[in-house]
């Protein structure tokens, strides 16, 4: 890349200075109210404008201090905007990276790819049509089907080069979610085996996360390539001349801002909006009262891609939020408590049952999130050894004693377990009474309910079936020797995809559907893939489809194609 210092100024539409909200922890105080820009404003004033609909003055040009010129800009290094840098410097385009954090940014695991070598050589074999159906019926038709066939045709290109690049470095041991449950009869609780961990563990013997040694890979590699990767720089504004094509970006660092035109495109990499309480309160409002946000680094997820593209003409998905929460035992959740796997009886403060147990893990903190004080409670009885077995068709295999050796880290004997549970005690999240008139005082739920809930679930499991929410037999499992246990469900947001309309080709667009030329999304910024919840019928698909379009749209720019 050439570096100038003298600057051809061109006509700006963007931010200035201003930085987006820092991501935060809030109270959980329930379901909020209606969304900002659907409260009635008062008479005769103007409604207030959100950040996005608020164009800053550009940038003075005596400001910039350095220009750049390259082929490809890449804003954000997770592995969407990782994976995008390699391909197109790879590809022959020159590329560069910027992140306003000071190193790139990885968290979870898993990364969703349909039909690689890997999962071939496992026998593993998938049905994309019926994939496909799937999706459309868990999404209600309103996603953009076509970028879920992308992924779905094309995820495999990306997972089988880094596999093997792995490989070469010594990482062989990859692992995948073999044992989903990909033929239950129920689409809401469908799961395929489409995950592929870059080890076997989640942490390696070092203590590094294996998703975090996939991406410093990566960022070796693009590097390898040529591509100039710089931290500690924060984009702020496109560059855009009047209804022309957005040309590069303008970002700040320690020293001043910069310059850096991109002769082939702007690529937007910037994560997700669960830092930012002004989008989730707009878009995401039953978990932006949400305690506990897992997603890391802290900061690095405030939106600023949504910004950037409204203010040069994009417009926002067409459809809301689609939150990933689940029961966390990192947000201190109570040891056995109902997380999609475990299908207890739940009760909330009412002492009411209020949804089928063995749901999925967003739908349980969905529903959760919906009771009084955004609290729920797994309720069973001292024959959970015995009875944990039974909520799985296949034995111990998935949700037996393997599971609990996943999870809590005991071993077959149940060893360690008790440690788990008198640790939640102390923290109050779990609890054990002989009676289950106490253990009803103990979780400050209406007693005489809790006890009606509990006899009419029993009638229930004896009956062997679930008339209230059809719960399938297996996971009905009565409450009746004591000691008696309740475990918090404690919600977690992990993450918010949420971002601007693109199209089959991830082009940024405008309200009338037009591409606005040079500029693409990718990764959770690029909107219309999700919608209203996070399905986790494809495990992993998030990275998976950072990955699938990251590589194909690198590879795209590089060589003046279309995704």
């Amino acid at each position: 890349m050439e570096a100038k210092h003298t600057l051809d100024r061109r006509s700006f539409l963007g931010i200035a200075a201003a930085s987006a909200l820092a991501a935060t922890s809030v109270g959980l105080s329930g379901c909020t109210g209606p969304s900002a820009g659907d409260q009635t404003q008062p008479a005769g004033s103007e409604p207030s404008k959100r950040t996005w609909e608020q164009t800053p003055d550009p940038i003075p040009s005596d400001q910039i201090k350095e220009t750049l010129d390259c082929d490809v800009v890449v804003i954000g290094a997770g592995i969407a905007g990782l994976v995008c840098a390699h391909s197109a410097a790879m590809n022959g385009a020159e590329t560069v990276l910027i992140e306003k954090m000071d190193t790139f940014s990885a968290r979870g695991h898993d990364n969703g790819a349909v039909g690689c070598a890997h999962q071939k050589d496992l026998g593993l074999s998938f049905d994309t049509a019926r994939m496909q159906r799937d999706w459309l019926q868990l999404t209600g038709c309103r996603t953009n089907v076509s970028l879920l066939n992308t992924w779905l045709n094309h995820s495999a290109e990306p997972m089988d080069y880094y596999i093997e690049r792995m490989a070469a470095e010594g990482v062989t041991d990859i692992a995948t979610n073999k044992g989903s449950n990909m033929d239950s009869d129920n689409v809401c609780i469908r799961e395929y085996p489409v995950s592929i961990d870059f080890g076997a563990t989640q942490v390696t013997e070092d203590g590094e996360g294996i998703q975090h040694r996939l991406l410093r890979f990566i960022e070796t590699w693009a590097k390898d390539e040529g591509a100039d990767i710089r931290y500690s720089t924060k984009a702020e504004q496109l560059i855009r001349n009047e209804e022309g094509p957005v040309t590069g970006v303008v970002a700040s660092t320690a020293d001043g801002y910069i310059q850096i035109n991109a002769a082939k495109g702007v690529v937007l990499a910037t994560g997700d909006i669960s830092g930012n309480d002004e989008m989730m309160q707009e878009f995401a409002p039953l978990v932006a009262s949400c305690e506990n946000r897992l997603y890391t680094p802290f900061g690095g997820n405030t939106g600023d891609g949504i910004n950037m593209a409204c203010w040069v003409g994009g417009a926002l998905q067409k459809t809301t939020a689609a939150a990933m929460a689940l029961p966390s035992t990192k947000a201190s959740g109570g040891p056995l408590a109902s997380d999609g796997v475990l299908g207890w009886l739940a009760v909330n403060k009412h002492g009411e049952r209020y949804f089928a147990e063995n749901s999925g893990g967003p739908s349980i903190c969905f529903s959760t999130m919906q009771q009084p004080e955004s609290a729920g409670y797994s309720i069973f009885d001292n024959d959970y050894a015995t009875k944990l077995l039974s909520h799985a068709p296949d034995g111990a295999n998935r949700n037996g004693i393997e599971y609990l050796g996943d999870l809590y880290g005991v071993n077959e004997g149940y060893e360690g377990l008790e440690d788990w549970m008198t640790k939640g005690i102390e923290e109050k999240v779990f609890f054990k009474a002989d009676t289950l008139e106490d253990l009803a005082r103990q979780i400050e739920a209406d007693g005489d309910a809790f006890l009606k809930t509990v006899d009419e679930y029993n009638g229930l499991c004896e009956s062997g079936t679930d008339t209230q929410f059809g719960k399938p037999s297996n996971y009905l499992t009565t409450v009746e020797t004591p000691p008696f246990y309740a475990s918090k469900i404690k919600v977690a947001v992990l993450v918010v995809p949420f971002g601007v309309n693109v199209d089959s080709h991830s082009r940024v667009c405008d309200g009338d559907d037009k591409p606005i030329e040079g500029l693409y999304a990718i990764g959770n910024v690029q909107g219309n893939f999700f919608t209203d919840s996070y399905p986790m019928i494809f495990s992993g698909i998030s990275h998976g489809r950072g990955m699938t379009f990251g590589w194909l749209v690198g590879k795209a720019l590089a060589s003046d194609t279309l995704v």
